[in-house]
């Protein structure tokens, strides 16, 4: 049985409200919410190779191909132009110039492309990937097949890459904010396998990172078997 007392005692660490989210029933002890937050924390580790890699290459891809249908110098166009962005975009491209430029100027270096290409979160690419772009982007000959390169269909379908990229970003977001996202497993997977599904629309190379260095599968089979066994 778990009381306040066996919580209190980790207010000043990892919180007392953050901790109950662990909590699953009146039964739980201390030591069941910690071993949930320890599954929780290898789950997320296990996910950031494949999140990470997502992002960069969804990043470049679009950014190569505006590159290629547009400008050369898109970013540049678009800061003082704006006439590819919604306002909630441009304002998300301009606080990535005004970060990258400071950082730069501290630092003593050249400002890039690049560094503001980098400094665009992943809600950004995010938010590039839906109908709302149709017009300026999507429907543009080319520039769908120069993104998704490997989607399965003729017909390019933003919407449904959409919304499973949101979902994915839910998914990040958790996991940065240290949330728990292990409570339901078969959802956990299911988010897996439609991360893996985007990644498979994308470009692809010969370095193939991920199947060296992927965790995922291996430690959810592993903390499935430890919940079962101590749940007998």
């Amino acid at each position: 049985m778990l009381n306040e007392k066996d919580l209190e005692k980790y207010a000043t660490t990892y919180s007392i409200e953050r901790l109950k989210s662990f909590v699953l029933s009146n039964e739980d002890t201390i030591d069941d919410v910690i071993s949930r937050y320890k599954r929780n924390l290898r789950i997320s580790l296990a996910l950031y190779p494949e999140l990470s890699t997502l992002e960069i290459i969804l990043r470049n891809a679009i950014d190569v191909a505006l590159r290629m249908h547009y400008s050369e110098t898109w970013i540049e166009d678009e800061l003082q132009n704006n006439t590819l962005l919604d306002v909630q975009d441009f304002s998300i491209l301009q606080n990535a110039y005004q970060t990258t430029m400071k950082e730069c100027k501290s630092s003593s270096k050249t400002l890039t492309t690049g560094k503001i290409i980098a400094n665009l979160n992943f809600g950004f690419w995010t938010n590039l990937c839906t109908k709302k772009y149709n017009s300026k982007i999507w429907n543009k000959k080319g520039i769908f097949k120069s993104v998704f390169t490997n989607y399965p269909s003729k017909k390019p379908d933003v919407w449904l890459i959409s919304k499973k990229l949101n979902a994915i970003r839910k998914l990040r977001n958790r996991i940065f904010h240290y949330e728990q996202i292990f409570k339901y497993p078969e959802k956990t997977l299911n988010l897996y396998n439609e991360l893996l599904e985007v990644m498979s629309y994308l470009p692809k190379d010969e370095l193939k990172i991920l199947a060296d260095i992927s965790l995922f599968k291996d430690t959810y089979n592993s903390l499935i078997q430890e919940t079962t066994l101590k749940s007998h």
